[in-house]
C-alpha cells in the first residue's frame, strides 16, 4: 500500500458550492472487480463488517459503526460497471445535516480510479468523515488485493494526524 499521505483525501468547497471530502485512489483491479468488492454483501463484509449497500434505485445504504453510531441513506443513482460505474446514496448521521456520497470508478491504466466524494457536509464533522473514509478505503484496498484488513483501523490515530490541522486553525 502506499504512504497515507499521498492516499490522503481533500476537504473544501466543490464545483457545485458544497462542502465535501473527494478521495482519489487507483486500484489495481477491473471497474466489475471494484463494484463487487463495493456492493456484495459477503465482500463488503471482509473489509467493512457491519455495513450493506442495496445497489438498485431506492436500495438501502447502511454503515453500521457499532458504538461510534450508524449511518444510513437511500441509493439515488446506479450505473453497473462497464468501462466506468457510479453510486450514489443519501447519508444520514445523527445529529448532522444529510449529505450524499458518490462512488465512482473509471477504467484506469493499472485498474480501476476509484472516486469517492462525500457532499453537502457542514465543515465540523468532516474532519471526522475524512479520516474514516480513509481508512475504510484503505481496507477496501487491502480486501481487493486479497490482504487482510483486521489491522486497518490500527492507523486511524496516524491517518488522523495528516487531516488535524483542517478546518481547526
Amino acid at each position: 500500500m502506499s504512504d497515507a499521505g499521498d492516499l490522503r483525501g481533500t476537504l473544501g468547497i466543490g464545483d457545485d458550492g458544497a462542502f465535501g471530502i473527494r478521495f482519489e485512489r487507483l486500484l489495481g483491479h477491473p471497474p466489475e472487480r471494484v463494484w463487487a468488492w463495493i456492493t456484495e454483501p459477503e465482500r463488503l463484509d471482509r473489509w467493512l463488517p457491519g455495513c450493506a449497500i442495496d445497489a438498485r434505485v431506492g436500495g438501502e445504504a447502511r454503515f453500521d459503526f457499532g458504538d461510534e453510531g450508524t449511518a444510513t441513506g437511500t441509493v439515488t443513482e446506479v450505473v453497473p460497471p462497464g468501462r466506468s460505474g457510479l453510486l450514489v446514496h443519501g447519508w444520514s448521521w445523527e445529529g448532522v445535516p444529510d449529505s450524499v456520497v458518490r462512488w465512482q470508478l473509471e477504467e484506469a491504466p493499472g485498474g480501476t480510479r476509484l472516486t469517492l466524494v462525500h457532499r453537502e457536509l457542514v465543515p465540523e464533522p468532516a474532519v471526522d468523515f475524512a479520516i474514516g473514509w480513509h481508512v475504510m478505503l484503505d481496507a477496501l484496498a487491502l480486501a481487493a488485493d486479497g490482504e487482510p484488513t483486521d489491522t486497518v483501523w490500527d492507523s486511524v490515530e496516524e491517518i488522523a494526524g495528516l487531516y488535524a490541522v483542517e478546518l481547526r486553525d
